[in-house]
């Protein structure tokens, strides 16, 4: 497995882009849905944050990990799926950009754009972040290594936030539980459709260029399917009971 120059880069211009939407959020009213309101209950404000904060985790995960090894992540990925370095991995490096750009470059920026209007797809990530935090706390439970690369964002970033999201953003003043249970189901059939194209893909069932473009079209569908879960039957996935 050979990386390019982006490769090795890509978490690292991501984190500029995390410092500058900080900057934003945290020292303008740019990023507010309501201003009048706290920050942290504002649903427009925590939409953007969910981009920050995901960018912040390639970071851990590409960039350099809590023990100090850089681009640390391809590496446990290889070696959970048997692989015990990477020059024996057949995984593409495209691989993993395709996972995270579309999403988190593209997809997650738009969803933040359109959370005004569109609640459901301004939370879309926090199905990801949610769903993702798990899947690192289980990585440690299944293999019993104390640490994997992510998981120290995931544990003090990605769980607490993703409790106040829940907390703050749906039930009796916000969306229906109904909504949020929809987010986690999607963020689980996500992380599925990423997982399991690339066991595939590792047996030679199916080409390593198809698992790159079905994470790109999986991007593609966070942004559909909460879209699509907002229209269902005139809304009432969004309402809460008392709506």
């Amino acid at each position: 497995m050979r990386f390019t120059w982006f490769d090795l880069a890509f978490p690292w211009i991501g984190l500029a882009g995390a410092l500058v939407i900080l900057a934003l959020l945290f020292g303008s009213e740019l990023l507010r849905g309501d201003p009048t309101s706290s920050r942290w209950r504002d649903l427009v404000w925590l939409s953007w944050m969910a981009v920050a904060v995901y960018l912040v985790h390639n970071v851990e995960e590409y960039g350099i990990d809590l023990l100090g090894q850089s681009h640390a992540f391809p590496a446990a990925l290889c070696g959970n799926l048997g692989f015990p370095t990477l020059s024996d991995c057949p995984v593409l490096p495209s691989f993993f950009l395709a996972v995270n750009i579309p999403l988190f470059w593209v997809v997650g920026p738009i969803a933040a754009l359109l959370s005004r209007r569109h609640p459901l797809v301004g939370l879309a990530l926090y199905s990801i972040i949610f769903t993702n935090g798990l899947v690192h706390v289980l990585a440690v439970l299944l293999t019993g290594q104390p640490y994997n690369p992510g998981l120290l964002t995931a544990v003090v970033l990605f769980l607490p936030l993703s409790a106040w999201v829940a907390y703050t953003c749906f039930g009796r003043h916000g969306l229906s539980y109904r909504a949020m249970a929809f987010l986690i189901v999607w963020g689980v059939v996500l992380h599925a459709t990423l997982a399991g194209p690339l066991m595939l893909s590792v047996r030679g069932v199916i080409s390593d260029t198809l698992v790159v473009w079905l994470q790109i079209l999986n991007a593609a569908l966070l942004l559909l399917v909460t879209w699509l879960g907002e229209r269902w039957r005139g809304g009432t996935l969004l309402r809460t009971a008392r709506a």
